[in-house]
């Protein structure tokens, strides 16, 4: 069953870690594309959830490209891995 908008996107609670405290399985919905943050240009951070640190994916999609439309999440609070979530049916690879 696919959750509706406004929904959280990506719920946290319960991630796994090894020993180290390192996140071993992404939460996000199946098909999405998940990369470094970093590696994303050109996208604007809108409507961030309260959080301590940074954003949190509690409010859905938060990234906005040029074109106007919300394309991403980012996770880059304290509390959940350091992530972008592109979504996968709003997203496409282009060639150089």
């Amino acid at each position: 069953m696919v959750s509706e908008v406004p929904a959280q996107v990506m719920p946290r609670y319960g991630t796994k870690s090894n020993e180290h405290g390192q996140y071993l399985v992404s939460r996000g919905p199946r098909g999405n594309i998940v990369i470094n943050p970093d590696d994303a240009h050109g996208l604007e951070l809108q409507h961030v959830s309260s959080a301590c640190c940074g954003a949190t994916p509690t409010g859905g999609m938060n990234q906005l490209c040029a074109c106007g439309t919300f394309v991403a999440t980012l996770c880059s609070d304290c509390w959940c891995p350091y992530e972008l979530h592109l979504s996968a049916d709003r997203v496409r690879a282009v060639g150089p």
